[in-house]
Order: structure tokens, then C-alpha cells, then sequence
């Protein structure tokens, strides 16, 4: 039975970067949405004078949610990034 990795290339970084993003990703849509869900949040409108009506959250504020999804995701375009650029570097290394 074969146990290597797929990407048998992968390093410490690679799986740092990878657990980040997934975690961070997964921190702000599974975690927070569950717990928002258990506490029973309330979502209920409110009057603002001159600005209508406004959605008012009583758990956590969407903006922190939007915050931590879209840090997971930068994590993963840097991740990325550094794979092309390693790529880049080990093809222009010295040929035989």
C-alpha cells in the first residue's frame, strides 16, 4: 500500500498555510454560523432616522465574520503566490 502524499513537495509552510486558511475559512462560516444559530440570535429591524431601516445583530457583527473569511482567503492567495514563485525559481535553477 502506497502512504506518500500526493504532494509529496509540500512542506511546513505549505501545511501551515493550508491549515490556516481552511481554519480560518471554516472559523468564519461553520464555527461562528453554529454558534450564532445555538445562542438564537436575534435579527430584528430597527428605524434609523434618515437612514431607513437597519438590520441589528445581537451576536457576531457580520463584518467580523466577513473579516475572518476574507483573511482565510488572503491567506490561501499568498500560499499560492509563493507556490508560483517557488515553481518560477526551481525552473531557472541550474540546468545540466
Amino acid at each position: 500500500m502506497d502512504t506518500t502524499s500526493p504532494h509529496s513537495d509540500y512542506g511546513w509552510l505549505d501545511d501551515a498555510a493550508l491549515t490556516t486558511g481552511l481554519g480560518l475559512v471554516l472559523l468564519g462560516l461553520v464555527v461562528m454560523g453554529v454558534v450564532e444559530t445555538l445562542l438564537g440570535s436575534a435579527h430584528f429591524t430597527e428605524h434609523v432616522p434618515g437612514l431607513g431601516v437597519a438590520v441589528v445583530h445581537t451576536s457576531f457583527n457580520p463584518r467580523l465574520r466577513a473579516h475572518v473569511i476574507a483573511l482565510g482567503f488572503l491567506v490561501f492567495l499568498a500560499w499560492g503566490r509563493s507556490r508560483v514563485v517557488r515553481t518560477i525559481l526551481a525552473s531557472l535553477g541550474p540546468r545540466p
